[in-house]
């Protein structure tokens, strides 16, 4: 399992984004966390990203990359091998959303497709958060669609973060902590 943790974090004023706390948790802490509930992570970083090498690749497997999302992502497959479950580092609930995990990876394997990408629908509009089964590194290409929860969210700009950060000290049944 690759999770890409590399980029430049453009979109969050270059923060190191797998940094960024939501809940008083880096994001990638909450992606770490489901994928050891599938398999050993391997984190893909770059030059962008210093001080998420020195916390986690002391302890995790890293694989450096560019920075380039594309390029990382070929560099990674390469490591790792497939097949390959990749998510991204800016997930901060994917842990409270492993059984939909578990659920977007049984529906790939069903899949005769190359490429299995996991789409997330909210509101009449679908997007891809980075969740993705590559059994080669290309070729045919196959969505899974599944309706949003706050467990599947990513965060790429900063209404996503404000957003985010609004779920915290909620339960998964939407009623506040305590």
């Amino acid at each position: 399992m690759i999770i890409m943790a590399g980029g430049r974090g453009s979109r969050l004023g270059y923060l190191e984004k797998p940094l960024v706390e939501v809940c008083g948790r880096p994001m990638v802490d909450g992606v770490l966390r489901a994928a050891a509930a599938v398999e050993e992570p391997i984190l893909c970083t770059s030059p962008f990203v210093p001080n998420v090498e020195r916390l986690y690749c002391g302890s995790l497997r890293c694989v450096r990359g560019s920075g380039d999302y594309v390029s990382d992502l070929g560099t990674a497959l390469e490591a790792v091998g497939v097949p390959a479950l990749v998510l991204p580092a800016d997930m901060p609930f994917l842990d409270h959303g492993i059984r939909e995990l578990r659920r977007f990876v049984d529906m790939a394997l069903e899949s005769r497709a190359q490429v299995i990408t996991l789409n997330v629908c909210r509101h009449g509009r679908c997007y891809q958060p980075g969740v993705s089964v590559f059994r080669m590194p290309s070729g045919e290409w196959e969505d899974i669609h599944i309706l949003w929860r706050a467990a599947l969210m990513d965060v790429d700009d900063p209404g996503d973060l404000e957003e985010a950060r609004g779920y915290c000290g909620i339960t998964e049944e939407g009623r506040p902590e305590g």
